[in-house]
């Protein structure tokens, strides 16, 4: 039976990328380097600021990421204005997260996003009541793909990895969620695509957030 699902942030539970395309690109303007185009947010993105920063940098002018310490300084500025730029959540899944609470099911984040910008993004999505509990990069434990974030969160709130669902959208978090030894969900409406998710050979490759109502509750 499952007690907890586990979502990845970006990607996953909001859609995000609108602000994560808007604070780097600020960051890129200020070092005199090319704006990119927010599609390109979903490759960068997925795996913490250090590393969608130097993707950036080198398809913004600076293959050699020369600039990376100055840009994550700049991007720690913006990115306290534009965390939650234009971020809302995916279609159907303010519904479904609802299903699942009324079926008494944990709810809970884990992200490489800083927990500072992970509570903002959460709080003005869905307010403060919707997940029992968000996990973001400066918690103390190791950034995914490693399963630390995740069984820290299913031990806080009494749950067995058995009895958890990890979902998210990226060959991160198929890694996260195998590691960790709960049933791994990957979702085609954020950054990557099925094909990647289907690699990595998750338990279900989903397109729709109904489809986690399928699962065994």
């Amino acid at each position: 039976m499952i007690k907890l699902v586990i979502f990845d942030l970006d990607g996953t539970a909001v859609d995000t990328l609108e602000s994560l395309a808007y604070s780097v690109n600020r960051v890129m303007k200020r070092l005199g380097l090319r704006e990119m185009p927010v599609e390109n947010f979903k490759y960068y993105a997925g795996d913490g600021a250090r590393k969608m920063i130097k993707r950036c940098l080198k398809d913004a002018g600076d293959p050699t990421a020369s600039h990376l310490e100055a840009a994550l300084k700049i991007y720690r500025e913006e990115f306290k204005k534009g965390c939650t730029y234009h971020v809302k959540p995916f279609p159907e899944l303010t519904e479904t997260l609802e299903d699942l609470r009324e079926y008494g099911v944990f709810l809970a984040i884990c992200t490489n996003k800083g927990q500072p910008y992970a509570e903002a993004v959460i709080k003005k999505v869905y307010g403060k009541n919707m997940f029992d509990y968000i996990l973001g990069e400066g918690s103390g434990f190791p950034r995914k793909p490693k399963p630390d974030g995740a069984l820290h969160i299913a031990e806080h709130l009494g749950v067995t990895p058995e009895e958890c669902v990890y979902v998210g959208d990226t060959n991160t978090d198929m890694k996260t969620g195998l590691a960790a030894e709960m049933y791994t969900v990957g979702v085609t409406w954020g950054f990557r695509t099925r094909e990647e998710l289907e690699s990595f050979h998750p338990d279900r490759v989903i397109d729709r957030p109904q489809e986690l109502l399928d699962i065994q509750m």
